[in-house]
This record gives C-alpha cells, sequence and structure tokens, in this order.
C-alpha cells in the first residue's frame, strides 16, 4: 500500500473510532463541521485526506483535544 493511502486509512480509522466513541451520528458531525457526509465518509474510509482546517473542524466539533486524536492514531511509527 502506498505512503499516503496509509496515511489516509489510519487518519480516517481515528476520526471514525473517536466519532463512534462519543456515539455520534456521521450526517450530523459532518453539518456542524461544515463539510459534507459523503466527504467525511471518505476521510473515515481513506479514502480521501481532510485538510488541516477540516480536520480541526472535525475534532472541535467532537470534542476532541489534538493530544486525544493523537492517541487514537496509534503509534507514529505506522505513519511513516
Amino acid at each position: 500500500m502506498e505512503r499516503n493511502q496509509r496515511i489516509a486509512r489510519q487518519v480516517g480509522s481515528a476520526i471514525r473510532r473517536v466519532r463512534v466513541q462519543r456515539r455520534h451520528q456521521q450526517y450530523r458531525v459532518a453539518e456542524a463541521a461544515g463539510i459534507s457526509r459523503r466527504e467525511l465518509a471518505a476521510y473515515e474510509r481513506g479514502k480521501e485526506q481532510p485538510s488541516v482546517a477540516a480536520l480541526a473542524a472535525l475534532l472541535r466539533v467532537l470534542g476532541c483535544s489534538a493530544e486525544e486524536y493523537g492517541r487514537h492514531l496509534g503509534p507514529w511509527g505506522c505513519l511513516s
């Protein structure tokens, strides 16, 4: 798997884990973050990578700090 695809999957999986853990519905999170549900679904599946602004908006809506989100990403070595 290409490096960028691995990163996209890792980032998206972490977004999904946080959202599911907090019991938020995908369409509501997307709406509150100002993106489409389709975009959020693509991020969560690792098909697209969110911009920094989109990721920040999602984390804000989810009430998740960058530090906590980093823990959901797992070991940093897996991103290289």
